[in-house]
């Protein structure tokens, strides 16, 4: 265990413990979304390691056409409003779809925030506002998983390559403290019988 978290609690060592929960890093990563004078609009989160989203993306996409479709029966005003109140169950219904497949394509709640300051069939620059959303959504997960491919690719060249430093290291057998630790010689792990 590291120094830093070992503590003197009435002349004994005690580990920094929180009995309330366990923390794992599962990869997560939590994204502010800004507007372009950085104000931040929201916060998503994502898993770069989540190579599915790739597919989940895809197909979101490839039916985002057929969800939309609806809209095309009713008049919608600038500010994402319809312009009958009629139509407000409809637009309703369309953009409740929307929010869900959001949060399914991210496994999240946070849908709500992406569109709680500006509606989603908003107009910006003649395009809806959610559509700017989707492309930059899109833009994001291709970099986050291309720069995690490149660390992963990194981690695994480094366990196959042969290390000075392994050598000395397997020589002096020790326990590790962490998971993280003893999964650093698995790679370069030998059979010296």
């Amino acid at each position: 265990m590291a120094k830093s978290q070992i503590k003197r609690v009435n002349s004994t060592v005690a580990p920094e413990f929180d009995d309330t929960c366990i923390v794992v890093d599962d990869g997560t990563r939590e994204i502010p979304i800004k507007n372009k004078f950085g104000k931040t609009i929201c916060t998503i989160y994502f898993r770069p390691a989540d190579l599915s989203i790739i597919d989940r993306y895809e197909d979101f996409i490839k039916n985002l056409q057929t969800v939309l479709s609806p809209l095309a029966r009713i008049s919608i005003e600038r500010d994402g409003t319809p312009t009958f109140d009629k139509d407000w169950q409809l637009l309703s219904d369309v953009e409740n779809d929307l929010k869900r497949r959001i949060n399914e394509l991210f496994d999240m709640d946070e849908a709500d925030q992406i569109f709680a300051t500006r509606r989603a069939f908003s107009s910006v620059n003649g395009t809806f506002f959610c559509i700017n959303v989707f492309d930059k959504l899109g833009e994001y997960i291709t970099n986050a998983i291309n720069r995690e491919a490149a660390l992963s690719q990194a981690r695994v060249e480094e366990f196959l390559t042969p290390s000075n430093n392994r050598a000395a290291r397997r020589s002096t057998p020790a326990v590790p403290s962490s998971a993280k630790e003893a999964s650093a010689d698995v790679g370069g792990a030998t059979n010296n019988a």
